[in-house]
């Protein structure tokens, strides 16, 4: 597996987490803290996320 394939299986991966945690928002808890625990974990992945497709951009231009 070549570096660019890791790295948009790593996207998506990082991506589908992100909203599986938002739609956990919506869904269940009520309590602030755990609300906001989770949006801060969901905001951390998407940080990742533009990282990676920084790196994605990066290696297709490489090609």
């Amino acid at each position: 597996m070549d570096e660019l394939q890791q790295v948009e299986e790593e996207l998506a991966s990082l991506r589908r987490q992100a909203r599986e945690l938002r739609e956990q928002i919506g869904e269940g808890p009520t309590d602030p803290a755990e609300v906001a625990m989770l949006i801060a974990n969901a905001d951390q992945l998407d940080a990742l996320a533009e990282n990676m497709e920084l790196r994605r951009q990066s290696l297709l231009n490489k090609r």
